[in-house]
């Protein structure tokens, strides 16, 4: 079973630098559906052949990338001579650039974080709704994490695009509200009857932190302790509420944030999706976004090795790509004892 999880995890890691021969602007919009696509395919063809499916797997793989890049630099090019305008949302009040990355890190066997960014290309749909980033950490034995996390940004998505009402922080709400729900009840029927008898055994959830951007306003809800931040020269505010027990305690008065910091029960969270049928979501609205800001969500495996110092000074130093690659270089040097995921956005 190690040889399995080592195989899918090189093979995962291969095909993230394999994406980098595409153009930037290609990477931004596709990079990430794409390499969900390639882990889904790679970890069933692990599944149902072991590793000897993954040969051919690849031989499909590379030949369709050969002819692939070919075409997206050819475009590129055309595009330039054209002066085509850069990856954004275009002729909006404010523009963002968008990079995500997630990274197994260098402790755990599986990557159970997920994430995505949707930027409606519809017009009426991105006036209405605006954009959307979801990351979310997976937990729960036998993969569910990984199942869970990928269910919360899915159905967050879906529910959230699908609400036709210009209430954003209800559709948000009501959206990971349904993503609760529909977690918990597909965790209730992995757990066999044998399972719920012995407390150790449970089923599977995921915290979740969920960012609208909709003109020059932010719309924040999370679950856990994947967190939000704003950035700039000036500051590094925290969006998210923390759902950590030693938070909850640094909140309450009774532990120093140096603390909670190097407590043994830093990874207790209070609060996540699936493992209670109803859940409280916190929310919170911020209305003033500058051109300059830069957003960031990220896992726990990222704000959780990594100081808010650090994390402003890759950020304002450089572009959202090399952002994202740099903080998650760092949380791995840092010992990178969890999967890494983060979002960072830039607004100009």
């Amino acid at each position: 079973m190690a040889s399995f999880h080592w195989m899918q995890s090189c093979s995962e890691r291969l095909y993230q630098w394999l994406l980098l021969a595409y153009p930037s602007e290609f990477r931004r919009e596709f990079g990430q559906e794409m390499a969900q696509a390639f882990r889904d395919c790679c970890r069933e063809e692990v599944r149902t052949g072991g590793t000897a499916r993954l040969f051919p797997l690849w031989g499909t793989v590379f030949y369709d990338f050969m002819k692939s890049v070919s075409i997206e630099h050819f475009l590129t090019l055309k595009h330039i001579f054209l002066h085509d305008k850069e990856y954004s949302m275009l002729n909006a009040p404010l523009q963002l650039q968008v990079a995500q990355l997630t990274d197994i890190g260098r402790k755990r066997a599986l990557n159970e974080d997920n994430l995505i960014s949707v930027l409606p290309e519809d017009r009426s749909i991105l006036d209405q709704k605006g954009a959307l980033f979801v990351v979310a950490d997976g937990m729960g034995g036998h993969a569910h994490g990984e199942i869970a996390s990928q269910m919360a940004v899915t159905l967050i998505r879906e529910a959230y695009y699908q609400d036709t009402a210009n209430d954003i922080p209800t559709s948000l709400i009501n959206a990971i509200k349904h993503a609760n729900a529909t977690i918990y009840q597909e965790s209730q029927a992995k757990i066999s009857s044998d399972d719920k008898e012995d407390p150790l055994k449970v089923g599977m959830g995921t915290t979740c932190v969920v960012m609208v951007v909709k003109d020059r306003t932010l719309y924040i809800a999370n679950v856990g302790d994947s967190l939000a931040y704003l950035i700039n020269d000036q500051e590094v505010k925290q969006l998210a509420e923390d759902h950590s027990w030693v938070a909850g305690q640094v909140r309450k008065g009774l532990m120093s944030e140096e603390e909670a910091r190097t407590s043994d029960n830093r990874n207790i969270i209070t609060r996540s999706l699936g493992t209670d049928a109803e859940v409280e979501v916190y929310l919170m609205t911020a209305t003033d976004a500058q051109a300059g800001d830069t957003l960031v969500l990220c896992t726990d495996g990222l704000h959780g090795q990594i100081s808010e110092a650090e994390m402003r000074e890759i950020v304002t130093s450089y572009p959202p790509e090399e952002s994202a690659k740099r903080l998650i270089e760092h949380a791995n040097e840092n010992g990178g004892p969890d999967n890494i995921t983060a979002i960072v956005v830039k607004i100009s």
